[in-house]
């Protein structure tokens, strides 16, 4: 009897536990009805959960308290799932770039997209992760309505500049705030690896950034880095191509070409100066060039004496004996490798998510010794042990190692410039001077010639045999001998833990440090180049910066019976930032076993610490109204060491209001009308990123010595009452979408207006200081911004997406800073130049116009370069920009064509001038020429294009900067062309992969621009002026792979 008793108890206490629990079953599938592999799904408020099967489906054993189960995987949208007492359930998942693009990441937080005030432009991961993407700017151009993402020259790894809205200010920073998850960054944006990006978020105007108050005044990028999910998961993407320049080369002359135009050259001067005939003992002009060409060009490539006969043309039996391509000898095929591997993954509850990364860049530039290698590592843990708790850290680690091209002084400093504008008959090597053939050492290496001697063949040239172009230069060896490296190590840490105190309340703390080190090396050999004056030059300056940041914030949510919410941050902020550089240099080495300073004898060093701080307290409240109206009010107050005590505080503010017509009543009847949102803001900012940390202090300088007495001067004045550059941004625009959401888009009015801009103001020469720091400018930039998106076709096995965007920018000066050519009404970016009026006829002359108005009241011109007027003609900023993509996908092929234009606006061709110089004074004799120069002025029957001057070496300035060399910036380039295939599911599973993508891509393959032959529009960055360090933009063809394990 008591065995049966206990047997019984057993099985109601079985029952019991029974009880207490249930199977809940179901099935995960994506977008399509696809079955999704390792989806996570976790009892919310608990840390049970389990993983989907190869075929999406799911057992999960629950306590019959549960009410909500939470369903998500890595790269879609996750799901909460209300459990109505069924046994099984079918979730669908949605992926995670619609999420993202209905979520924006704001400041402190993030919000509903129907409910942001603001105006932002979200990139998501989806948009770039199949592209030849390496860097942020990358990501950003040609995506992004308002940004301007360029870099002036084409050296790998270069820093980008980027411009949200045009400029705000003269002197100050114009950069926008980085935000790395929430965080402040200040590394370059270089060392961000974009594989380890989710989303990047531009944030504009101020109901959006005034939260951040003086850091924000030039926007936001806001980087939220991706963070692990669902079961562990191994992914690897690879990347190989080759890299050329995206634009030819300019088209130039050939050797006979420069020995007849020469000879053209010498000949017009004897014409004008006929004592140069009894001078040189000949009758005429042409026999005076004929005799005088190959003398005073130094070097003759032919192997005849006099390559030039009486009648300007080479002679029939002259033979070239050489020809060295220098942009041949001083350009290459680069190779770019980029490497990226990452692990991640959470438990099924997600109680503990995290994700490892590592990345690999090598990107080869097109000139010599140019390249960039970075190495990059990331380590994101989030945790939530508890319904009440979360925590996390952030780790970044990063190293590059850029190497650059030489830079010397005068002519070789721009390789690539070099390389262009030397005269084809000057040789990279030492040449038999009779038969062309190389001359080698004693080690049979060909020999670089210099231009001006070669101790180690015992040839010492006379300065009458010296190379004509820049003598004792030569880039194709100096580059090589002298190394310019700048290595970067990056450092970011982010720590977190978040509180839920209430229901409603909840409190965040974060602790963030930035840690950068610069070591910038530079080396002159003694034998060669630039360092045969000082017996070689040696530069070390190694820049460490830190940057701390301690954020803490509290968050109040609530809804009032569904119909209205509020949401109310308030918080403070500390930031400290400390930089400390340290330089050493020297001169007079023996050798070049080390190129370090140390090795030097005659040395200098010098070391600075700078430091700053600020403090900042915040609040901003979101209230909404049955999802139709909504306010956004902020404010913030800021405090700053940059000012003195009477200017330190500044206060910023800005209100947003939305209205979502949508769901008004009546709206209903508009069924093809998806989304509509009108909606404005209006906010204040300041900037106090003045040049130096205590920009309002005198400042002295020391190293000024009265005889033997060591004295100091004063260097700059103070100015107690210097204070915040004040911003003043308003915005007012329209959020649409048809057709459910076929097709959406955006159009947005915005002004911004800067005033009491830092500028230095002119003081009296009695004061014994040139200026002083001063606020006293003003600039305003508006605009009009519009973006759509459009689902063009969407078949069971075809789909066609676009996305455009456009951006038109007009940028005024209000107030002019003065001792400057700035007017009121005008631009910052305007070009002021004299009006180019072409040749005269009569003697090939070049003219110029000038504000001397002849008897019908017309401009006439001029002969006299400075009496020529300047006007503002044109700006260098385009009345246009923008970019647009299309994107089709058949069956498990994909197809991304990625363009961004251009339109309005003038650019200065720098090089162009000087191709277009080569024979118009006489130290430009033996420099290269442009084709177009073919189309001179030669004489009165023979004018040439009416623009191109007669060839002379007098002092005529055909060359001057004036509108003759100004072009309309108008241009199209293809950024991307990406072609992909996808495995197909049936082989996935057979070789144990969850995705894998093969792909094809061209980077900027095609630019159409109607600029000289040679020119690329983007050279010179947002100055929109070639020739100086420009090594263009690159065009590559990659392969790669995407792989998930």
């Amino acid at each position: 009897m008591k065995k049966l008793l206990l047997l019984f108890l057993c099985f109601a206490f079985i029952n019991q536990i029974s009880a207490q629990n249930r199977s809940v079953k179901g099935t995960v599938t994506d977008e399509n009805g696809q079955p999704i592999a390792n989806a996570s799904i976790g009892v919310k408020g608990t840390t049970l959960g389990a993983f989907s099967s190869e075929k999406g489906e799911f057992s999960l054993e629950i306590p019959t308290t549960a009410k909500v189960i939470v369903v998500s995987f890595l790269g879609y949208t996750t799901r909460e799932i209300q459990l109505t007492g069924e046994s099984s359930y079918q979730v669908q998942l949605q992926p995670s770039s619609q999420n993202l693009e209905g979520v924006v990441v704001t400041a402190y937080g993030t919000t509903n997209r129907k409910a942001f005030t603001g105006t932002a432009t979200t990139i998501t991961n989806e948009k770039f992760k199949d592209l030849q993407i390496s860097t942020i700017t990358g990501a950003l151009q040609g995506n992004a309505s308002g940004v301007l993402s360029v870099t002036s020259t084409g050296q790998p790894g270069e820093n980008p500049t980027i411009r949200i809205r045009g400029i705000g200010s003269f002197n100050a920073s114009n950069e926008p705030l980085i935000l790395v998850d929430g965080a402040p960054y200040s590394g370059s944006i270089n060392n961000i690896n974009p594989a380890d990006v989710e989303s990047i978020t531009v944030l504009k105007d101020a109901s959006a950034t005034a939260i951040y108050g003086s850091r924000a005044a030039n926007g936001i990028l806001q980087i939220v880095t991706k963070k692990g999910k669902g079961k562990t998961r191994f992914s690897f993407s690879g990347i190989s191509g080759y890299s050329k320049r995206a634009v030819k080369e300019y088209e130039k002359i050939s050797p006979a070409q420069m020995y007849e135009l020469t000879w053209e050259t010498l000949k017009n001067d004897a014409i004008a100066d006929p004592s140069l005939l009894t001078q040189n003992s000949v009758a005429s002009p042409e026999e005076y060039a004929t005799k005088v060409v190959a003398p005073r060009l130094r070097y003759n490539p032919f192997d005849v004496a006099q390559p030039v006969g009486m009648d300007g043309k080479l002679v029939d039996n002259a033979k070239l004996l050489y020809h060295d391509d220098w942009i041949d000898e001083l350009t290459r095929t680069g190779v770019r490798n980029d490497y990226n591997f990452n692990i991640s993954g959470s438990d099924p509850a997600n109680t503990i998510s995290y994700f490892l990364s590592g990345g690999y860049l090598h990107d080869q530039g097109i000139i010599i010794e140019s390249d960039f290698k970075r190495y990059t590592g990331r380590a994101r843990v989030d945790i939530k042990p508890t319904t009440w708790l979360k925590s996390g850290v952030n780790i970044n680690l990063a190293y590059s190692n850029q190497n650059y091209p030489y830079q010397g002084s005068g002519g070789g400093s721009d390789v690539l410039s070099f390389a262009r504008r030397i005269g084809p008959i000057y040789p990279v090597y030492l040449r038999d001077r009779t038969t062309g053939d190389y001359l080698l050492d004693g080690n049979g290496n060909k020999i670089f010639d210099f231009g001006n001697n070669s101790a180690e063949l015992g040839i010492l040239r006379p300065a009458a045999e010296t190379r004509l172009y820049v003598p004792g230069q030569n880039p194709a060896a100096t580059t090589t001998l002298n190394p310019i490296t700048n290595e970067r190590l990056t450092a970011n840490g982010i720590l977190y833990g978040e509180v839920q105190l209430l229901k409603e309340l909840s409190f965040l703390s974060q602790y963030a440090i930035n840690y950068n080190q610069i070591d910038a090396n530079l080396f002159w050999n003694p034998f060669y180049g630039d360092g045969t004056t000082s017996g070689g030059y040696s530069y070390r300056g190694i820049t460490n910066l830190y940057a701390q940041n301690f954020t803490n914030t509290f968050t109040f949510k609530k809804s009032f019976g569904n119909i209205h919410y509020l949401n109310i941050v308030a918080g403070m902020e500390a930031v400290k930032n400390r930089s400390e550089i340290t330089t050493a240099s020297t001169t007079g080495f023996t050798s070049t076993y080390s190129t370090q300073p140390s090795y030097g004898t005659v040395q200098s060093s010098s070391g600075t610490l700078d430091q700053s701080r600020m403090l900042g307290f915040f609040g901003r409240l979101n209230y909404d109204v049955a999802e139709k109206y909504h306010l956004s009010l902020s404010l913030r107050r800021d405090g700053t060491t940059r000012f003195a005590d009477s200017s330190r505080w500044g206060t910023f503010y800005a209100v947003g209001g939305a209205w979502n017509l949508d769901k008004e009543a009546f709206m209903k009847s508009a069924e093809f009308l998806s989304d509509l949102k009108l909606k404005a803001s209006y906010g204040t900012q300041g900037n106090q990123f003045l040049p130096g940390s205590f920009p309002y202090l005198g400042v002295y300088q020391s190293g000024w010595n009265i005889g033997s007495a060591s004295g100091v001067i004063v260097n700059s004045v103070n100015n107690g009452y210097l204070t915040w550059e004040k911003q003043q941004q308003l915005d007012l625009g329209v959020e649409f979408g048809f057709w459910e959401d076929r097709l959406t888009g955006s159009v947005v009015y915005f002004r911004r207006t800067s005033d009491a801009l830092l500028f230095d103001r002119p003081l009296a020469p009695s004061s014994g200081i040139n200026d002083v720091s001063d606020n006293v400018g003003g600039v305003e930039n508006n605009g009009i911004e519009v973006e759509l998106n459009s689902l063009n076709i969407k078949k069971k096995n075809f789909e066609w997406r676009t996305s455009f965007n456009i951006t038109k920018l007009k940028n005024k000066i209000t107030q002019p800073a003065p001792g400057t050519t700035q007017e009121k009404g005008g631009s910052w970016y305007y070009w002021y130049l004299p009006e180019y009026a072409g040749v005269d006829a009569s003697d090939g002359l070049p003219t110029w116009y000038m504000d001397d108005p002849d008897n019908e009241g017309k401009k006439i011109t001029t002969k006299d370069y400075n009496l020529a007027t300047r006007y503002h003609v044109g700006s260098r900023l385009p009345d246009y920009t923008g970019g647009i993509t299309n994107t089709f996908r058949y069956k498990d092929f994909d197809l991304t064509i990625l363009a961004s234009f251009a339109l309005g606006g003038k650019m200065y061709d720098g090089d162009y001038a000087g191709l277009m110089g080569a024979f118009n004074s006489g130290t430009a004799l033996g420099s290269n020429a442009s084709i177009d120069i073919l189309n001179r002025w030669q004489s009165v029957d023979n004018p040439g294009d009416g623009q191109t001057p007669k060839l002379t070496t007098a002092a005529i300035n055909a060359t001057a900067s004036s509108t003759r060399f100004l072009y309309n910036l108008d241009y199209m380039r293809i950024r991307n062309i990406t072609l992909g295939y996808r495995l197909p599911q049936h082989l996935l599973r057979q070789f144990h992969l969850e995705n894998a993508r093969f792909f094809v891509d061209l980077q900027n393959p095609f630019t159409f621009f109607g600029g000289p032959k040679g020119t690329d529009p983007e050279a010179g960055g947002l100055n929109a002026q070639s020739g100086s360090n420009n090594t263009t933009t690159n065009k590559t063809l990659a392969i790669g792979i995407n792989i998930g394990l």
